[in-house]
C-alpha cells in the first residue's frame, strides 16, 4: 500500500504477521522485538511488503507490536515506517 490506510486506533485492531519465515529461517535467525506505543485517535497505516513480517495488536489509542530485526534501533525504524505517528510508551523487550 504506497498511499496508506486510515485507521481509527480506538477500535480493536489485529494484524497477524505474513512472512514469518523471513526470521525464521536458516542460516541466520533474526531476533524479535516486542515494542509497546500510544497512537492518535486516527492515524494512518502503511502496510507493503517491507513490514508484511511485523504483528499489532491496537485498541484504545494503545497497542503492542512483533517486530523482527537485528537490533532495538531497526525495530523501532521498522514500525515507525508501518505506523509513522506511533510514541514509544516503555522499553523495547527482545523476545
Amino acid at each position: 500500500m504506497t498511499s496508506g490506510e486510515t485507521i481509527n486506533t480506538v477500535e480493536k485492531l489485529t494484524i497477524d504477521a505474513s512472512r514469518v519465515n523471513r526470521y525464521l529461517s536458516y542460516p541466520r535467525k533474526v531476533p524479535i522485538w516486542k515494542l509497546k506505543f500510544s497512537l492518535p485517535e486516527e492515524c494512518v497505516l502503511f502496510r507493503d511488503e517491507e513490514n508484511s513480517d511485523i504483528a499489532i495488536e491496537i485498541e484504545n489509542m494503545r497497542g503492542f507490536a512483533i517486530v523482527p530485526a537485528l537490533s532495538e534501533n531497526e525495530s523501532l525504524g521498522r514500525l515507525k515506517g508501518l505506523i509513522p505517528q506511533i510514541e514509544l510508551e516503555d522499553k523495547i523487550i527482545r523476545l
